[in-house]
């Protein structure tokens, strides 16, 4: 049997923010996680109009995409994007350049059950990651050559992590850096929120924006 060992060489670094100027988004009472699971089921159900305030842009310019439609919840990911009017170049494989319109975007995803406790070990825990990457080289469900992939991919990602806590988004919520994804824990789940857009403070105030509309946005079906 092929030997899946593969170590983590760099520890995932915690920052605390002495300066935190992050707007207060608290879970409110009437948050209930099917909220969540609804707009993941169902993402062309949100409000473009809702999203467009948030991007800052016209909502008709608002497209839905789901990037994994797993039918495991908690790997399903959507993505929110919009044009943002630059342009970039970018080479064909036979050397021709192309122009091509630029995009910034919020995406929503990887809605999981676990408990505070856990939440907060995996981006406060220097060992996490190493259980993690452990956990997956040790599954034999999954083809020995995508475990390898994915652990190196853990341990690479790893040396460049950094957390950062915010204490008054959610329950719990963490920044991470340098990708800008926020990390947010509330009532037994956890969820992310990625981000591409021109620079760290603006993914972040946007990020937090889109954690706001998911608690106060109400299903809008029973089912």
């Amino acid at each position: 049997m092929l030997k899946r060992n593969i170590p983590l060489l760099a520890f995932v670094v915690l920052v605390t923010a002495c300066n935190n100027t992050n707007p207060s988004v608290t879970v409110p009472d009437t948050f209930e996680t099917k909220q969540l699971i609804s707009i993941m089921q169902n993402p062309q159900s949100v409000s473009k109009e809702s999203i467009a305030k948030i991007a800052g842009t016209d909502a008709s310019k608002i497209k839905v995409y789901n990037e994994n439609f797993s039918p495991d919840v908690s790997k399903r990911t959507i993505l929110f994007s919009w044009a943002n009017g630059e342009k970039k170049s970018v080479k064909t494989t036979d050397g021709k350049e192309l122009q091509l319109e630029g995009y910034n975007s919020l995406g929503l995803g990887f809605v999981t059950k676990i408990s505070k406790e856990n939440f907060q070990k995996k981006y406060e825990s220097k060992t996490a990651v190493q259980e993690d990457i452990n956990r997956i080289t040790k599954d034999e469900t999954l083809d020995a050559d995508i475990a390898i992939a994915e652990a190196k991919n853990m341990a690479a990602n790893a040396k460049t992590q950094q957390f950062e806590k915010l204490e008054n988004v959610g329950e719990v919520a963490y920044w991470e850096m340098p990708v800008n994804a926020l990390h947010v824990f509330a009532k037994g789940v956890s969820f992310t929120i990625t981000t591409n857009l021109t620079d760290e403070k603006a993914s972040r105030e946007k990020a937090v924006e889109l954690v706001q509309f998911v608690f106060n946005n109400p299903t809008n079906s029973s089912k």
